[in-house]
Order: C-alpha cells, then structure tokens, then sequence
C-alpha cells in the first residue's frame, strides 16, 4: 500500500474533493483545524455560530487515488493510504476506486470526512431549517446522527426597557426600536424628545405642532403652549344675549374668554367695568346649579333667566378674584351666565348641576330666614351656607361665606347681638343689621371684630335681618347671642333716639354714658369703640364748619343725612382729640354727626358754625374732573374739605378726600406723573384708572411726600386720582406734575 501524507496547510485539497477522490460535501470549511466557524449572518438570528470537531492526527495520505489504474495482484497493492476516498478494490488486476466510507444520516447536515484522523462526521447545514421567521428565534441542526435533525431555540426578547419607544420584531429583520408616536400623527412625543405635545391616541391624534387650534376642546392643540382661548388665533363671539351667546349642553368645564368683548352689562354685584361674555344653558327639572368662573383674575359671575338676560335681575352674583354662584333648587327653564372680568383675557367656567337641596334658614335674608326674635345663643357651620351678601364694613373683602338671621320686634326694643367665628386663628368676624341684605347702604350698624357687639336701643319696631361672616376662608362655624328687651330711657346724645342738636349752641355727652350704636362707612368697628350723636338743621344752602371734640386719639367723624347709616352719609372722616371740617353748600335739611371714639374718659363733643355757601370744587367728583393735556401737565391742588367720592388703590389709604384728574392719548405714550403734599404730613397717593374714576386699575403709587407713577399705556381715557392718608391730620394742597413720552 502506498503511503500518502497530507500536510495542515494542503487539507482544503484533499478534505472535500469529488466522488472519486476523498470528498462528498459542496461546502467546504474555512481552514481544516480543530475547530469551524461558519457565518450565519443569512440564517435566522441569534443561532450559535461554532462547531467543534477533533484534534487532527498525522495522516499517510500523500496522494488521493495515486493507485487508481495501477496493476494489482490484490486488495493491498492498491491501497493509497487515504480514508476519505474509500478502500481501493483490485479488479481485472487493475486497482479502481472504492466507496465513500461517510454516509449522511441527518436530513439537515452534509457528510464531511477528516482525513487526518480517518473519522466521518456529520456537517449542520443550519439554512436547511430556517422557517423564514427571525422573531420565533433562530432554527439550528443537531447533527447527532442518532437524534439530530431540526431544532427550536428561544424567542427573540424585544425590550430595551424603555417607556418611550414601541418595542416590535419583524419576522425578518428581528427585533425594532421605534420613537413613541402613539397616536400616529407623525410627530413623536414630546416626553421623549419629540414635538408632539399630546401622544394620546384617544385625544391626540389632530394635537401637533402646527395643527389648526379648536377653542373649545380644552386642549393645546397647536403645541404653542396656549390652549384655546389663550392661543390668539381664537377670537370669542359671546359677548351679548341672544344669538352669539355659547348654549352649554350640560354640566362640565368650559374654556371662555373676553378678550376683544365689550362692557356690555352692568352686574348688581359689581364685578368692575371690564368686559363679559355670555353662556346659556337649560334645565328640564329643579336642581341645584353651581357656576364659577376662575383664572380670569378677579371680576363677577351672575345667573340671569334668559328671558332676562339683558336686563336682570340676577338670580345669584357674586364678584371675587374666583368668583361662584350657587342657586339651589333652580326651577326647569333656560338661563344665561354673564362672566364679566376686570381686564380682558381667558378664563375656564365651570357649571356644576347636581339635585337639588332646599336653601338652608340661615343661608338666604328673606321670610324664611332663621327666627331669632326670642333672643338666645345659635350656632351653625360655614358649609351649610354660601357667600350672598357685601357686608357693609367689609366691602374690600369678597368670597367670604355668610349666615344670616331675621328678628321683628312691634315695639321699640333695645337690641344687643354679639357674633364670633371660628378658624385656625382667632379671625375678625363682621357684624351687620340691616332692613336689606342686599343693599349695603341698607346696613343700620356694622362692626368688624374678634368677637363683634351690635348695640342698639330704642330700635323701632320692624323686620330686621342680622348677617355674619369671618374673614378667615376656613372658618368652620359661627356663635351668634342675640338680647332683644323693653327699652330703657338712653342718656341724652347715646343714640339716634335721643340725638343732641347743635344747630345753635354746642353740645355734648359724658363719654363713659355711651355704647356704640350705629355705623360708618369709616369704623371698621371695634367693640371698644362708644358713639355720640348730635344734630343740626338748615334752612337754606350754607358752609358748615363742624368742629368735634374727644379725649381720645383716634376718633370717628360721620355727616349723616339718616342718623346712624353709614349709606346716607356726606363723609366719614378718621380724627383724633379736637377737629375741624368744613362743608361746602350743604341743602338745607336736618343733619346728623356721629362721633365715635375709644375713650372711656371725658366727654365727646361738637359744634357747628354756619357761613355763606361756597362752590364745591369741580374735580372734587369724577364728572368735574380736570383736564391734563400732553406733552406736560403741572397743575397746583389741594385736598382741604374734598369728599372721599372713590375707592382707594390698591397701594393703601382709604376713607380720605380725593381729587381726579383725566387725560385722553390717541397713541401709546410713557406716562410719568408724581404728586407731592404740600404742608401737612402723611402718605401721598397716586391712583391710576382707565375709562371711569373707579375702572379698572392700571397703576398705584405711594410715598412721603411724593407718590409717583411710571407706566407705558396704550390709547384711551384715564383719570388720575389723588389722595392722602392723614392718620387724623388735616388734608393739605399738593403739585401734580405728568410728562408723556413717546415709547
């Protein structure tokens, strides 16, 4: 036999050759070693990509089939030393090619023999078993030839872990990653990177960045960061009744807006002189109807019949920085809800409907209302009541809810009633009798205190109603004593019943015989306080000098034309021991003064002194106020015996003479005005207001002696208003200066 020997480097030669060499495979391996690598990156994804094989031995093979035609005289003379190619046979004593010694028995392999340690084996074909579908994992051959074939492996796990991709596997690529777009609007969400500012399919789908804005729909649509009525590409229409009202279908949140709308309707409630817009909506049965309107910056909320929409009255209002409107047990019919607020711009209104509740007894001023004429001590709870009513002394404040009760006496009576609320703290609680809730000017006395004390003797006889609120929002409850007695003979001056008249000669009253008794506009109220009262008559137009005398440091100065109301007074002045005033052209009439004063001590006392009338200056009131013309405006005023015709600002004061001024600008301009006190001492101020003397404030400024204003204002009609707060000094003449710049 001959012997062959192939060297490593040679095996790719003699491995795999053809039927009559040494080789039946077509594939053939990378290099003819222990171990072969086989790509895979055509077959399924995820398979294994190694196949061991044995250690190569030292072979004999030299020549594969070298023997092939030889002459022979047997078997062994034709042996070439080589396993691969079969055992060489001797016929007709010529040495022909033996069988291949390899057979395939694995459907998915190929037979492959190893020359160098004269062993077959089976070759995986892994492709043979692919099933074309890369995410049931990838399909590899066993080459044992006892069990091999085919066979699963594991899944593909697609997920990187992450919220903002949509983890897939495509049967032919295997496992994807793709950027969240839920909603499928081509737009990726913003969460993740992308633009879109709402990915969700059930809502977002019409929400991209540069989508058309719906001014309705409560969302932002464009991805500007404005949703509906605070985008400027929507322009609301409701701004009267009728036909461009919003007809709400029901109970929910609505966005609104009045920007571009008109002060079409005045409210009972105030609520400013800013714009309104109108809803309606309709009730098939009674229930109870809750409507706020909130984000708007303050203003009012009225329920109107609609029938009545454009006239009233209002079935509920309510004017705050929030404000709401409850109507309980609201009949069937169609209604209008007017939002006015104080500037224009966006706000969300809210329309609640639920069943309805009957009104509680000490909710609502009326016939209904809480019968306290026995006298006796009642309490109740601040969620059982709503806030319908302006408590006169506390006008500035709103929102606060209020319990009201009704007493009737058919005989003068003297009448005590103490209230008190409840809250994280001790707060001040207000006090008010009235004949009106519904009209402060109606308000017979109001106090505002920790635990505030109503006295009145020889009240007539009539209906009266008792309102009581906290100026704490989380007041929980309220205690209400109210003493309703015979009365008893008043010391001359104490009350309205028993006033001493001044009109010829001086009066007075020993401070420690009074009790406080009524109202002003000016008394915040304290029960420490104790009031006088004087009167006087006139028979024809004069100048009234009043000159009031306490032994106290900060007293209450009232001209009445009704005694005790605060509603009918001509001033309300803060003094302190010994004051003057004078009043222009008073009509001729009987006058009443109220002084009222801390002191225990002494005794309180006024005079009057009567002289030719004297013209009320013009820009003492609104209507007469005083024209500033650009480009400068220096002017010289005084506040000596002005009335106090306008609410302060925002920046302090209150209760003091004002004098108004007004401008007109065609154009924008920077607008630099201060004025500064002349003699006297106090704060100055400086009140800045578009359209009216009590319109909507632009600017407020205080100091001493200079209160000033620096502002860019667009065209329009202002008024400046100018005031002092004296501390129980004397008002004093100022100068007003005002300078318009262009921007």
């Amino acid at each position: 036999m001959r012997i062959q020997h192939l060297p490593l480097l040679a095996f790719a030669a003699c491995l795999l050759v053809s039927a009559t060499a040494c080789e039946k495979a077509s594939r053939v391996p990378s290099v003819p070693d222990s171990s072969f690598e086989f790509d895979l990156g055509g077959l399924d994804l995820g398979a294994p990509d190694m196949f061991a094989f044995p250690d190569a031995t030292v072979d004999t093979c030299t020549e594969a089939g070298g023997t092939i035609g030889d002459a022979c005289s047997g078997p062994a003379s034709c042996d070439d030393g080589c396993f691969c190619n079969g055992t060489e046979r001797c016929e007709a004593s010529v040495c022909v090619a033996g069988s291949t010694p390899c057979t395939d028995t694995v459907a998915c392999t190929e037979a492959a023999c190893l020359e160098e340690t004269n062993t077959c084996f089976q070759m995986p074909q892994h492709e043979l078993c692919t099933d074309g579908d890369a995410c049931n994992g990838m399909e590899v051959c066993d080459p044992d030839p006892l069990v091999g074939g085919c066979r699963a492996s594991a899944p593909l796990y697609c997920n990187d872990e992450s919220a903002c991709t949509v983890d897939e596997c495509d049967v032919a690529e295997g496992c994807t990653y793709i950027v969240r777009d839920l909603d499928a609007d081509g737009f990726t969400d913003g969460r993740c990177g992308g633009e879109d500012c709402d990915d969700d399919p059930r809502f977002g789908r019409m929400i991209y960045p540069g989508a058309t804005e719906n001014c309705t729909n409560r969302r932002d649509d464009d991805c500007d960061g404005q949703r509906d009525y605070n985008d400027a590409s929507c322009i609301p229409m409701n701004d009267t009744c009728g036909a461009l009202a919003v007809a709400l279908p029901g109970a929910g949140t609505y966005s609104g807006s009045t920007r571009t709308l008109r002060n079409n309707y005045a409210l009972a409630c105030g609520g400013g002189t800013g714009p309104d817009a109108v809803f309606t909506f309709t009730l098939t049965e009674p229930h109870d109807v809750r409507v706020t309107a909130s984000g708007a910056g303050g203003g009012a909320i009225a329920v109107r019949s609609l029938a009545q929409c454009a006239t009233g009255p209002e079935l509920k209002c309510n004017a705050s920085t929030a404000p709401s409107a409850l109507i309980r047990s609201l009949a069937a019919g169609s209604y209008a809800i007017i939002v006015k607020t104080t500037t224009e711009g966006a706000f969300d209104l809210n329309l609640r409907i639920t069943d309805a509740t009957t009104i509680p007894a000490v909710d609502q001023c009326g016939p209904g209302t809480f019968d306290i004429s026995a006298g006796g001590t009642f309490t109740g709870m601040f969620e059982e009541v709503e806030d319908d009513y302006t408590i006169a002394c506390n006008m500035g404040r709103d929102s606060f809810k209020d319990a009201a009760y009704r007493f009737t006496i058919t005989s003068p009576k003297d009448v005590t009633i103490v209230g008190g609320t409840t809250g994280m703290w001790t707060p001040t609680s207000y006090l008010s009798l009235t004949t009106d809730c519904a009209s402060s000017t109606a308000s017979l006395s109001c106090v505002g205190d920790t635990a505030p004390r109503i006295r009145r003797r020889s009240l007539p006889a009539g209906t009266y109603y008792v309102l009581l609120e906290s100026s704490d929002t989380t007041s929980a409850g309220w205690t209400l004593t109210a003493s309703i007695t015979d009365p008893l003979p008043p010391a001359a001056g104490d009350t309205c019943v028993s006033p001493i008249d001044i009109t010829t000669a001086a009066g007075s009253a020993p401070a420690s015989m009074l009790d406080l008794d009524g109202s002003a506009s000016c008394l915040m109220g304290s029960s420490g306080y104790r009031d006088a009262y004087f009167t006087f008559n006139l028979t024809t137009v004069r100048d009234v000098e009043l000159t009031t005398t306490t032994s106290g440091f900060s007293d209450i100065v009232a001209l009445q034309t009704s005694c005790g109301s605060a509603g009918t007074e001509l001033r309300c002045r803060n003094t302190s021991g010994s004051g003057t005033q004078l009043f222009r052209s008073l009509p001729a009439g009987r006058y009443y003064v109220m002084v009222a004063t801390q002191s225990a001590g002494g005794s309180v006392g006024a005079s009057i002194r009567t002289l030719p009338p004297t013209p009320i200056p013009p820009n003492d009131t609104c209507a007469g106020a005083s024209v500033l013309a650009p480009p400068v405006a220096v002017v010289s005023g005084t506040l000596i015996d002005f009335e106090d015709d306008a609410p302060s600002g925002t920046c302090g004061g209150g209760g003091e003479g004002d004098a108004f001024y007004r401008f007109t600008l065609t154009t924008s301009k920077q607008v630099t005005a201060s004025a500064t006190r002349v003699g006297g001492s106090g704060q100055e101020i400086l009140v800045l207001r578009r359209d009216s003397c009590t319109g909507t404030q632009v600017s407020c400024g205080t100091g001493d002696p200079t209160a000033g204003i620096d502002t860019l204002l667009t065209a329009g009609t202002y008024f400046l208003q100018v005031e002092q707060q004296v501390w129980g000094g004397a008002p004093a003449d100022f100068n007003l200066r005002v300078f318009f710049t262009d921007p």
